[in-house]
């Protein structure tokens, strides 16, 4: 028996019943499914304001097997770049998977963000036991001078292998 795709599930984090993207920032476990793994539905639109300054803004969800079966040798990367030429978008895995932070402009600390844009540099957050979690950070930097964008879209990709 294999895991199916469904059984694989990201969640919103931010509070046990967090409905709003924009406040997934760590800490509880929504008990809402992120269910779409497009990039422009984690974050806000780029607005005139940080379109002028720029901007550097985090979010965390919380990746879960819901499979009875280990997920082995699960990783992300980024599967679709952001649409704007304007922002870039990293990722980190928290291993302890319990940091929140304040606000979205707030930076998790001890996280090395990357930007692993195939399956062959994708981040490894190993086996992901029955029932068990694992945390990921999103970093969307929109730099200065940038178009304000309304759907900058850009994918992510959760895979696992098959057992040993």
């Amino acid at each position: 028996m294999a895991i199916v795709a469904g059984d694989l599930k990201m969640y919103l984090t931010g509070g046990a019943a967090n409905a709003d993207p924009t406040l997934s920032l760590g800490g509880t476990t929504s008990s809402v499914q992120f269910t779409d793994n497009t990039l422009d539905k984690l974050f806000a639109s780029v607005g005139p304001a940080d379109a002028l300054a720029g901007a550097i803004h985090y979010r965390a969800l919380t990746f879960k097997n819901t499979s009875a079966l280990t997920a082995y040798s699960a990783t992300i990367h980024i599967s679709q770049e952001t649409t704007s030429a304007d922002t870039t978008v990293a990722i980190a895995y928290d291993s302890t998977g319990t940091q929140s932070v304040v606000d979205e402009d707030t930076a998790p600390v001890g996280l090395s963000f990357s930007t692993p844009l195939s399956l062959a540099t994708a981040i490894a957050l190993g086996d992901v036991a029955a029932a068990g979690v694992a945390r990921i950070w999103f970093k969307r930097t929109v730099t200065a001078a940038a178009a304000a964008a309304t759907a900058d879209t850009g994918k992510f990709t959760i895979t696992v292998g098959s057992a040993p």
